[in-house]
């Protein structure tokens, strides 16, 4: 209630403005308001290329990295690869259940090292390597020092195949897989785990598992990083899970930026630009904050601002000289007014050519032939009420017209010809389910029943040369539809086709529903229609075709099919009427 009066009194306050007064202040707010809607607009759109133009910049620098990542990884795999077909590693890892414990034996281990040299030692980013054969053995082969105590201690009572990285790596039959942390659980904590499940090429049967933990600093310097000002710009990368594998920012943003790195939102605090990685499937991106990069966004908008400012001082003085040349006419029109008001209806005032000049024109040519249109109006009021008369005497002509067709069906009883008692007959209900007592619908029984009595009207005529054929669906007999939209065919039908050939004729009339649709057809087998145009010219046609068309709109309607000596087939569509 409160703000329905504070709404109440802002309208009768800018009632009580005169008409110069609202003009220059509408001005004005149309001027503030799309100089603030223009700054808006150009903010938000030229943040949003920003964006998408930053976005497009860092992929390329993204897609870098990763081929690079991808050469530094191919490099330890192809090695890694290489393990499969080395016999000596084959005979250790298939032949550990020949001893119990969880150590490989000592010359076994020596063998493993041996193997295993190449890597550990001439590939920098190797951290760790690990050998576990399917008989809970495990050897840990380390860049600084061998297989550790520290190892064995923690994996004594362990067993790896519960570990749900191992389950993983058996059910990759054989790939690489990459996990962003130590899967192992012990060690060095600023490594990635590269896990295979070993298989021999010969047998083609499993022999262990191999974990390679690998340092981070090879994703750090796979990062071809491209010049930049702004200090909010950081890689990262994150493995499938949503973890960070990898970050070059400080740490107190670090779960922040993951945060919104992971949400849906399009309102969120940072900006990414990502690829994904084809070896390890992990995302690269590079983050920057939303507020850095939209500064020069928020420069625009103050330059738009302050032009806006000038732009409003300059429509301030537009606004006081329009509004004063536009309400210098409407005092005039004013003027007149009110002197129409105080009796005057002769007016000789001049108007200028403006459009408010042109409105007292036309105001004094109105008030000039007042009169004339007064008694217009009333020959106007006497030509309805005439109207309203023939209303009434329509509504009567039928009943007369009833009452002399039956008066005229008793006289030829009594004289006994039938043959015109039933000609009468048919004509009374032909006119009867003609007028449908005004109404504007009728329904299919009725429209069928009328068909019937004007065939039986023309077979009296033609000595019972015509057919008709009905195949009407029983569920469609009370659908009402306009009246009038079936019997112009048939009248067609009869006058156009069968009338003009020699011998008997057959008018098909037939009506189904098809979903929401009823669906009519009248075909005869007369002479047929050379030229289409001639029974569309007809008024009977068109007529049914604009009330169809004006009732249901343009997807009903009817079609005609005809040609010389083939008969013609009418199908005329409409809706159930509801």
């Amino acid at each position: 209630m409160e703000t329905k009066g504070k709404l109440q009194i802002c309208r009768n306050w800018w009632r009580r403005r005169s008409i110069q007064d609202q003009i220059f202040i509408s001005m004005l707010l149309v001027a503030v308001i799309s100089i603030f809607v223009l700054g808006n607009v150009a903010y938000q759109k030229s943040a949003e290329a920003i964006e998408e133009n930053y976005r497009k910049s860092y992929e390329s620098t993204l897609r870098n990295s990763s081929r690079v990542m991808d050469m530094n990884l191919n490099t330890i795999i192809e090695v890694v690869r290489g393990f499969l077909t080395d016999k000596n590693l084959q005979d250790v890892l298939e032949n550990g259940g020949d001893y119990p414990g969880y150590k490989f034996s000592s010359s076994d281990q020596q063998r493993i090292e041996e193997t295993a040299e190449v890597l550990s030692t001439q590939h920098i980013w190797v951290n760790s390597i690990v050998f576990m054969d399917l008989y809970g053995h495990y050897y840990q082969l380390n860049n600084v020092n061998r297989g550790t105590y520290e190892f064995y201690q923690y994996y004594s009572a362990h067993s790896f195949l519960d570990e749900e990285w191992s389950g993983a790596t058996k059910e990759a039959n054989g790939k690489e897989l990459f996990f962003g942390g130590n899967v192992m659980g012990i060690g060095d904590d600023n490594v990635f785990s590269m896990t295979k499940y070993l298989i021999n090429p010969s047998t083609r049967q499993p022999m262990g598992y191999l974990v390679v933990n690998l340092s981070r600093r090879l994703i750090g310097r796979s990062f071809v990083v491209s010049g930049t000002s702004y200090q909010s710009n950081h890689y990262m990368v994150v493995d499938k899970s949503g973890q960070m594998v990898y970050f070059d920012g400080p740490e107190e943003v670090q779960e922040e930026i993951v945060r919104n790195y992971l949400m849906q939102e399009t309102n969120r605090e940072y900006v990414f630009s990502d690829v994904r990685n084809s070896t390890t499937g992990w995302n690269i991106a590079n983050v920057i904050e939303k507020n850095e990069l939209s500064q020069d966004s928020k420069n625009i908008r103050t330059t738009v601002f302050v032009c806006g400012g000038l732009i409003i001082l300059l429509c301030f003085v537009c606004a006081r000289l329009i509004s004063r040349s536009i309400t210098r006419p409407l005092n005039q029109l004013e003027n007149v007014i009110s002197r129409v008001g105080e009796g005057e209806r002769h007016i000789t005032e001049k108007f200028d050519d403006s459009e408010v000049g042109m409105i007292g024109s036309k105001f004094k040519e109105m008030v000039n032939t007042n009169l004339e249109l007064s008694e217009h109006l009333m020959a106007v009021q006497l030509n309805e009420r005439e109207a309203e008369i023939l209303l009434l005497q329509s509504q009567i002509n039928p009943h007369f017209l009833y009452n002399t067709l039956d008066s005229l069906y008793f006289v030829a009883i009594v004289h006994g010809d039938d043959q015109i008692a039933d000609m009468i007959m048919a004509l009374s209900n032909n006119f009867k389910l003609s007028l449908n007592r005004g109404n504007k619908y009728i329904t299919v029984r009725d429209s069928v029943k009328w068909i019937r009595e004007y065939m039986k009207l023309q077979n009296m005529r033609y000595n019972n040369r015509f057919e008709m054929e009905e195949d009407i669906q029983e569920e469609i007999m009370e659908k009402k539809t306009l009246t009038f939209i079936l019997q112009p065919f048939v009248e067609n039908a009869m006058y156009h086709g069968l009338e003009p050939k020699i011998g008997r004729g057959r008018i098909a009339l037939r009506g189904w529903q098809e979903g929401q649709t009823l669906v009519f057809t009248i075909e005869d087998d007369g002479v047929g229609i050379e030229d289409l145009s001639l029974l569309e010219g007809g008024y009977g046609v068109r007529n049914v075709r604009e009330r169809i068309r004006l009732h249901y709109g343009e997807e009903y309607g009817v079609q005609v099919e005809s040609s010389r000596g083939a008969g013609t087939k009418v199908t005329v569509t409409v809706p159930i009427e509801k």
